[in-house]
């Protein structure tokens, strides 16, 4: 049984880049949720 090291490395970086993604996208998402409270509150403070 052969191991080809190339297939092996080509998966293992598109799993390390896809859960880059992932933890990327959770932020941007945290981001404009944090930016929609925030402007709420500005709002609420206004009236």
């Amino acid at each position: 049984m052969r191991i080809y090291y190339d297939y092996v490395l080509v998966a293992f970086l598109f799993v390390i880049l896809v859960s880059i993604q992932y933890s990327i996208n959770k932020v941007i998402v945290l981001l404009k949720d944090i930016k929609s409270l925030l402007s709420q509150s500005r709002l609420k403070d206004r009236i």
